[in-house]
């Protein structure tokens, strides 16, 4: 039996009436990032791909233009919602782009480096690396193997590395000062892992600044997990000297607290102001809504596309981008 003769590039040119180089321009995708071509003709141009069943050998392509066509999204679960909107955000702009996304977890510093190998061994084109992680990895191989490397962080600097400033710090000592402000006299704190990191510090800043010292007893590991959460707020809830206010590092940690004052019988915000932390859509209709520190919108239009910007040319001058966090005030404090 003969072998089916495959449809080639040329063959779909003939069918559309184009050469093969406008052809090849809009199949690439390029047509959607340099200058445009009539929509007239890139449709057509499609249509005629689809006909004729027009597979190209995107192996081949990827190695002509020395890209892999993937960016990675680096994350430490467990995570909130506002990665489902970076995510998604991602693919959206990542598609006009002609590039896919890949998710991936690092769930333990320890193993850091077996997780990164997609990235250190030069499989992607970029890579965004979300808050907390920057701090702790060290980005040189990372850095080294990629076009383009973004990180939110508020304290890293390295060249060739764009960046997005939270000001996380000072958004959580104004969370605080807000409660202190209120005449709230023990705040407890909700934290993820028990470290030393801008989060906590902020909350520390603020007491500190106000003459409060720190009681180790109202600051309590339990806002990575909702079901951990609710078991720590009740312990609060149920102690001699119980917390007037508490202050999360996730937004699951508040719901959480929410949940427990609940089943404690007491008033939010009349006895416990809650704020969480990520503004997520779900802080707006929890009951009652919750007040959240975070970005005011979750948008990284910006910043995505800031990282593609680099791909195309990896010699661009490092960015910083401020996206700072603030106090969203809602019911519950």
């Amino acid at each position: 039996m003969g072998r089916e003769e495959r449809t080639t590039l040329r063959d779909v040119a003939e069918a559309a009436g184009v050469s093969v180089a406008t052809c090849s321009y809009v199949l690439s995708g390029r047509a959607d990032r340099t200058t445009p071509l009539p929509e007239a003709t890139r449709r057509r141009v499609e249509e005629a791909a689809r006909r004729l069943g027009y597979k190209g050998n995107t192996a081949a392509r990827s190695l002509r233009r020395q890209r892999s066509e993937l960016i990675a999204l680096v994350y430490a679960p467990p995570v909130g919602p506002w990665l489902d909107r970076l995510t998604m955000q991602c693919e959206d702009i990542a598609a006009a782009h002609g590039y896919s996304v890949i998710g991936v977890p690092v769930r333990r510093l320890d193993r850091a480096a077996q997780s990164l190998r997609v990235i250190t061994r030069g499989h992607i084109d970029g890579a965004i690396f979300t808050p907390g992680l920057s701090d702790d990895l060290d980005l040189t191989a990372a850095r080294r193997s990629t076009r383009a490397l973004m990180a939110f962080s508020d304290n890293l600097r390295m060249p060739g590395v764009d960046v997005i400033r939270n000001n996380v710090r000072k958004a959580l000592a104004e969370a605080t000062t807000y409660l202190l402000d209120a005449g709230r006299e023990r705040i407890a704190f909700l934290s993820h892992t028990g470290a030393q990191d801008d989060r906590h510090l902020g909350y520390v800043d603020a007491l500190q600044a106000h003459g409060v010292e720190v009681d180790p007893a109202l600051v309590r590991v339990g806002a990575a997990s909702r079901e951990d959460a609710v078991l720590v707020v009740r312990e609060l809830l149920d102690s001699p000297k119980p917390p007037d206010a508490i202050v999360s590092e996730s937004d699951r940690g508040g719901f959480a607290a929410l949940q427990a004052a609940v089943d404690r019988g007491v008033k939010v915000p009349d006895d416990l102001a809650v704020i969480g932390t990520g503004n997520t859509r779900e802080a707006s209709y929890s009951l009652p809504p919750l007040t959240s520190v975070g970005m005011y919108q979750l948008d990284f239009t910006e910043m995505v596309e800031a990282l593609f910007a680099r791909i195309d040319d990896p010699t661009l001058p490092a960015r910083e981008l401020s996206m700072p966090w603030v106090l969203n005030h809602r019911e519950s404090a």
